[in-house]
């Protein structure tokens, strides 16, 4: 895996992306132009795609302006556990088809070789722990919060990322809707229904290019978020810093029983945090708003 680097560092710009999304060409409840409408009317900067066992043909839509990229959702089995992998493809051309759709890794090795990428799927919701897919190579992200699998409680996988991070896989995480439902009502770039516009990723990349979203999602040029916006994440002067918008608790954490947390009192909010350097492998930010929305960065080694 390529090494992990501080989005926060990079010249460019942030773009807004949805990396997991379902139209009718599988269970989504809505055709693929339909749900392009729905994410350029919630000021979205990329959509991906990303049906099951289907690709579409992007080409034939129109992306208003948006980054559209081909994809599709895998579900090879698991040797270790009842149910499936799911793995979501990004970057594979139309008509894109494993050829042993039940082989996890010969999966991901044919999305690599395609110039794809393979992102690892809410595996809070299928219920795989560490030991069911840290042996799958060629893996370059894994969601750490998916809108859709919160509809049952099981959004988060944050705990199912940290222990890879703890583990040494530097695995980059992502925020994404997985949407299937119409949620026809949402209003223009609110956050609305159980699973439009609640979890999205930021890229930092110089402009909206497929190549360049690969880029930023192998390398960790991103973050996670359901609503807080994270403006700075990095090292100065000897200190770990976090500037970022309104929020009720901040969190500094490292690998096992490694972490800092501040709470705002009373009525006001932080926007800003800082530590000294800790003896820790890795820190990684969590920044929370009052209404317990989240966002996530990536990690920043220590050593």
């Amino acid at each position: 895996m390529t090494a992990l680097i501080n989005p926060f560092d990079l010249p460019g710009k942030w773009y807004k992306a949805n990396l997991h999304t379902h139209t009718t060409t599988s269970d989504g409840q809505l055709p693929p132009q339909e749900r392009i409408d729905q994410y350029h009317a919630g000021n979205y900067d990329v959509l991906a795609l990303t049906d099951h066992g289907r690709t579409n043909d992007i080409a034939a839509l129109d992306g208003h302006g948006m980054l559209l990229v081909s994809g599709m959702e895998m579900h090879p089995l698991c040797p270790t556990h009842p149910n499936k992998y799911h793995i979501v493809a990004l970057n594979v051309p139309y008509g894109f088809a494993p050829s042993d759709a039940q082989d996890a890794q010969k999966s991901i090795n044919e999305v690599n070789a395609a110039g794809g990428l393979a992102s690892f799927a809410h595996p809070f919701w299928t219920g795989h722990r560490l030991e069911d897919f840290s042996n799958l190579q060629g893996l370059s992200a894994m969601e750490v919060f998916n809108s859709t699998c919160e509809r049952i409680g099981r959004g988060s996988s944050e705990n199912e990322w940290t222990n890879a991070l703890d583990r040494g896989w530097m695995i980059p995480c992502l925020g994404v809707d997985d949407v299937h439902q119409k949620d026809l009502d949402c209003p223009r770039g609110k956050m609305a229904g159980h699973e439009i516009f609640q979890t999205w990723t930021w890229l930092r990349m110089q402009s909206p290019t497929v190549q360049n979203v690969l880029g930023a999602i192998r390398t960790g040029a991103c973050y996670a978020s359901r609503g807080p916006k994270i403006s700075y994440f990095g090292i100065q002067d000897g200190m770990v810093k976090i500037d970022c918008s309104a929020a009720k608790d901040i969190y500094f954490m490292g690998g096992p029983i490694e972490g800092e947390h501040v709470v705002a009192q009373g009525r006001s909010s932080l926007r800003h945090h800082e530590m000294p350097i800790k003896p820790w492998r890795y820190v990684r930010a969590v920044v929370a708003d009052a209404h317990g929305k989240r966002a996530w960065t990536n990690p920043i080694m220590l050593k």
